[in-house]
């Protein structure tokens, strides 16, 4: 004796497309957070940090934004009144819906907000004084950036440069060792800012802003003023030429002896 096998219902037209945009909300969010919403590629170590906790961040918005999204697009289509149908039922609410759906973000809230204040205490210490194995001052002009490295008597860019033929100062540093940049201005508010150090800082006249980095990845990174300074605020840019050790000590020595500056004579000269 056959038996016959219960047919499960087809799902209606309205319930294809709900799924069908459902879909296409999932790839859409998919692809936006692994491309347009990517930080540049990280290379110093607080920029790593940084990153880990933004991809974080990221990770929970976009969950929450598909969640909400979808679930209102199945709502449309599942339960929409169609010409005949009573009213639905009024009810008040659900009290343990709501304290659901508000303790929960509490929660993730506090989740963020310990690492967040953590990596901002960390950004905003600098190491101690034995620890910095380099201290540059960067220099905010309209419109250009100077840097000068006050321990061994070496200056780029010092005056402003050629617009017509415009080359960006070339801020070089070393790769794995503790830098301090201290940011100021002799004019306007400027900010300081290479993307790939996922750090920005204002030089602001009259006071003396700290970063620190230490840099993980050689190569050349630009930079430029983030804060509009004028005229030429487009033209604020600089070069971030992070070397080897080894090449970092030969361009330093290039460096001095093309501005004079012999180690030698300096400190003979710091001793009298």
């Amino acid at each position: 004796m056959s038996q016959h096998r219960t047919s499960r219902p087809r799902p209606s037209a309205s319930m294809l497309i709900a799924g069908a945009l459902i879909f296409i909300l999932a790839v859409v969010t998919v692809v936006g957070a692994l491309t347009a919403y990517q930080f540049p590629e990280p290379v110093t170590e607080q920029a790593e940090k940084t990153d880990l906790l933004y991809q974080a961040v990221l990770a929970i918005s976009f969950f929450v934004f598909f969640g909400v999204t979808a679930g209102i697009i199945f709502a449309i289509f599942r339960y929409r009144r169609r010409p005949g149908d009573p009213l639905p039922e009024q009810i008040h609410g659900s009290d343990k819906l709501e304290f659901t759906w508000t303790v929960i973000p509490i929660l993730i809230l506090i989740g963020l907000f310990v690492p967040s204040l953590l990596l901002v205490i960390d950004l905003k210490t600098p190491p101690d004084a034995n620890e910095i194995d380099l201290t540059v001052e960067a220099i905010g002009h309209q419109w250009w950036w100077e840097f000068d490295y006050p321990d061994d008597g070496v200056k780029v860019q010092t005056t402003p440069p050629n617009y017509d033929d415009l080359q960006p100062p070339v801020l070089v540093l070393p790769v794995g060792q503790d830098i301090v940049i201290k940011v100021r201005s002799t004019d306007v508010i400027h900010s300081f800012y290479a993307p790939n150090t996922l750090y920005k800082i204002q030089a602001v006249p009259g006071n003396i802003n700290e970063l620190h980095l230490k840099i993980t990845k050689a190569g050349i990174y630009t930079g430029q003023c983030y804060q509009f300074c004028g005229l030429r605020h487009s033209d604020m840019r600089f070069v971030i030429d992070a070397r080897s050790e080894a090449d970092y000590e030969a361009w330093l020595r290039e460096a001095k002896a093309t501005q004079g500056t012999v180690p030698e004579q300096k400190q003979l000269a710091e001793t009298q």
